[in-house]
């Protein structure tokens, strides 16, 4: 058992160094090491699993990465290849947090200039691909529209809950499905039932936790955040951003998700930067748990998925109506406060062009396009532009 969970630990951890571009790389990277290269997996049963991670809430390049594991070598392998593929990244965020931190530029200066540009880039990116890929009918598209007014108006974190729920209820009513001629046995329903119970459960006190305790509030902030994202990483900055900003000034958090696409592995561990900022006087221990706290629901719905996996495939019609609000409030965001805090002059608006031409019209990586706004920002600062 000691011997497997370290051989996958260490396989999932040069994943972990190695996964750049975002979760549709690493999915392709995954394939390439166990479906071509070990073939441990065959192309059908990959597929099903990322068709499963990808219905489900939750970082689906991560959950992907559990399931392999879990197929692999049971829990621990899935805990192993999630320790391995997240370990990198969180390193790397909570140094960058220890950086801002010590600098003391949680409200200016030219890297967190450079990084609320290299935002306007990515999730403009983001936004137009969902856009093509989410919202292909009349309806989606104006579930996407109204969902972007709505939460442009009250971005709180009642209000994303409150669309989420109303999209599931309207695609379930208004996507009938047949039954699936295949049902799980009992004992994957009962687990299946306690994990969703668990879930919702976590969602529910996380809603009632209150401000006064900045740890209970980190905590539940970061677990209703990671238990509603459907769509892609991406859309948990929305939700982060509801729950955190304020306490955290706008620059601040901004910095950090610029500061996380240069990251290899999960954006999920945003929450490594965000946990020592918003607990400063506990840095380290911060960074742990507002990780753990944030994949915690996302690994609960895998494992019912992975438990009724054939029964949930007959739900992806359904969840049409959520695609589309989670496109509307990654574009809410957008908006406010990714473009209002990054363009406020003409030399920040000419960087902000800057930023989309290389993200969305020459399509070159995050990486690429860090080091490009960095060097950037960095040169007009010394102009005495900035």
């Amino acid at each position: 058992m000691t011997a497997n969970f370290t051989r996958i630990l260490f396989q999932f951890l040069w994943l972990g160094c190695t996964s750049f571009g975002g979760p549709t790389a690493h999915i392709g990277i995954f394939r390439r090491q166990f479906v071509e290269k070990e073939k441990r997996f065959s192309e059908e049963e990959y597929a099903t699993l990322v068709a499963l991670c990808q219905m489900i809430p939750g970082p689906a390049s991560s959950q992907v990465g559990m399931g392999l594991g879990y197929r692999i070598g049971g829990f621990s392998g899935s805990l192993a290849a999630w320790v391995g593929f997240t370990l990198p990244s969180a390193i790397l965020m909570y140094l960058g947090a220890l950086w801002i931190l010590e600098d003391g530029s949680l409200t200016g200066g030219w890297f967190v200039v450079a990084m609320k540009l290299v935002a306007v880039g990515i999730v403009t990116q983001a936004v137009l691909g969902m856009w093509s890929q989410l919202c292909v009918t009349r309806e989606t598209k104006l579930v996407a529209l109204i969902a972007a007014v709505i939460f442009y108006s009250a971005p709180v974190a009642f209000t994303q809950v409150g669309l989420i729920v109303a999209a599931l209820i309207a695609g379930y009513v208004s996507q009938p499905i047949e039954a699936p001629k295949v049902s799980a046995k009992p004992r994957y329903w009962k687990v299946a039932m306690w994990g969703l119970l668990i879930w919702a459960v976590g969602v529910g006190a996380s809603g009632w936790v209150g401000s006064d305790n900045t740890w209970l509030s980190m905590i539940a902030g970061h677990y209703s955040s990671g238990a509603l994202v459907f769509g892609g990483g991406h859309v948990v900055l929305p939700l982060l951003e509801a729950e955190f900003v304020p306490p955290l000034q706008v620059d601040t958090f901004l910095a950090g998700y610029g500061f996380a696409q240069a990251m290899p592995g999960p954006l999920f561990t945003l929450a490594s930067y965000l946990g020592p900022v918003l607990i400063p006087e506990s840095t380290l221990l911060a960074a742990v748990v507002a990780t753990a706290a944030i994949f915690l629901p996302g690994a609960i719905v895998l494992l019912v998925a992975l438990s009724i996996g054939q029964q949930l495939m007959h739900w992806k019609s359904r969840l049409v109506f959520v695609n589309a609000v989670v496109v509307g409030l990654l574009f809410a965001i957008l908006v406010n406060p990714i473009f209002t805090e990054a363009v406020d002059s003409e030399v920040t608006t000419a960087l902000a062009v800057l930023s989309l031409i290389v993200a969305v019209a020459l399509k070159r990586s995050p990486l690429e396009l860090v080091a490009i706004m960095i060097g950037a920002t960095f040169f007009v600062d010394q102009l005495g532009w900035i």
